[in-house]
C-alpha cells in the first residue's frame, strides 16, 4: 500500500517522494548508508528495509566490510525487519533444508567460507536477533529471524558457537517459524549425538515443530546419553518434557511400551522420562 501511494506521489510530480523511492528517507548520516570500494560497494535505502552489495572482488575482506557497515547500520536502528541485495559471481548455500535461496542467504553463506570472518559474523548475528522481526525476502515456511544464517552456518562450522546457537534458539517465534527444524536435522547429522551436543539438541528441539524428524532413538540406547537427557529433562516444565518425549520416541505410550521391555537403569531412566512429562 505504502508503495502505491509513493508511486502517485511521482506520477503527480512529488520530488519527495521520488527520493524516497531512489534514496530513503534521509534519517541515516550520509556515511552509514553509503559504501564505495576497490573491493565492494553498499547503499541503503531505510524506506523499503533494503542493503545492496556489489563485491567486486571476492575476498575475506570483501565481507568484512559490509559485515561492519550492517552492524552499525543496526546500531544506530536500522530496521532488524530488512533484506540484502546482493550482486556477486559466488554462490554458496548452508547445508540446511528448508531455507529459502535468497540475496541474504547467499550474501551470508558467502561470508561463512572465511574462518577469519567467524568472530564478525558473531557479533553481526547478536546484533541482529530479534523475536518477530524476519529477512523481508522470505515468507512462509522458509521465513527466518535476522541473525539465522549466520548462528546456523556458524554453528555447524564450530562447536565454539553453539551458545550462541541457544541463545538464537530461546528467541525462535516457534508459531511462524520453522527453519529450526531442518538446522536441528544437520546438527545432530554433522556432530552426532554425544556429552557435548546433547544440550543443544535438546535445546533446538524445545523450539522446533512437531514436523522435525530426528534419528537419534538408536543412539539414545547409550544408558550414559540417556541418563543425561533426563538429567536436563528435569528442569523443564512437563509440556517440553512431552514435546521432546513426543520428537524422539512419537509419544509417552510409545515410549511407555519401551520402558515395559528394559531393565536396570534404562528402565529407571525411561519411566523417569515419563514421569517428568505428566502435568503436574
Amino acid at each position: 500500500m505504502g508503495l502505491t501511494f509513493l508511486n502517485c506521489a511521482i506520477e503527480l510530480g512529488s520530488t519527495r517522494a521520488e527520493q524516497l523511492m531512489q534514496q530513503g528517507s534521509g534519517a541515516f548520516a550520509e556515511d552509514d548508508v553509503r559504501l564505495r570500494g576497490e573491493r565492494v560497494e553498499c547503499s541503503v535505502n531505510d524506506v523499503f528495509a533494503e542493503v545492496s552489495v556489489h563485491i567486486k572482488q571476492e575476498s575475506g575482506e570483501s565481507y568484512a566490510q559490509p559485515l561492519r557497515f550492517l552492524i552499525n547500520l543496526l546500531k544506530l536502528g536500522f530496521p532488524k525487519s530488512y533484506q540484502i541485495k546482493l550482486k556477486s559471481a559466488v554462490k554458496c548455500w548452508l547445508p540446511v533444508k528448508g531455507l529459502a535461496k535468497s540475496g541474504t542467504h547467499r550474501f551470508f553463506a558467502n561470508a561463512l567460507e572465511y574462518p577469519e570472518l567467524h568472530p564478525l559474523l558473531d557479533e553481526y548475528a547478536k546484533a541482529a536477533m530479534e523475536t518477530f522481526e524476519w529477512y523481508t525476502d522470505t515468507e512462509g515456511e522458509k521465513s527466518c529471524m535476522p541473525g539465522s544464517y549466520a548462528v546456523l552456518g556458524l554453528a555447524l562450522t564450530n562447536p565454539v558457537y553453539f551458545p550462541l546457537a541457544g541463545q538464537y534458539m530461546e528467541k525462535v517465534d516457534v508459531e511462524h517459524q520453522s527453519v529450526q527444524d531442518g538446522f536441528t536435522a544437520a546438527l545432530s547429522e554433522h556432530y552426532g549425538l554425544n556429552g557435548e551436543t546433547l544440550p543443544l539438541l535438546m535445546t533446538c528441539m524445545l523450539y522446533s515443530t512437531e514436523t522435525l524428524k530426528l534419528k537419534i532413538r538408536d543412539e539414545l540406547q547409550d544408558g550414559e546419553l540417556l541418563k543425561l537427557l533426563l538429567d536436563q529433562a528435569r528442569g523443564l516444565k512437563y509440556y517440553q518434557v512431552g514435546h521432546l518425549v513426543y520428537l524422539i520416541w512419537g509419544g509417552t505410550d510409545k515410549l511407555k511400551k519401551l520402558a515395559d521391555k528394559a531393565d536396570g537403569d534404562k528402565k529407571q531412566y525411561l519411566t523417569g522420562l515419563i514421569e517428568s512429562a505428566k502435568r503436574g
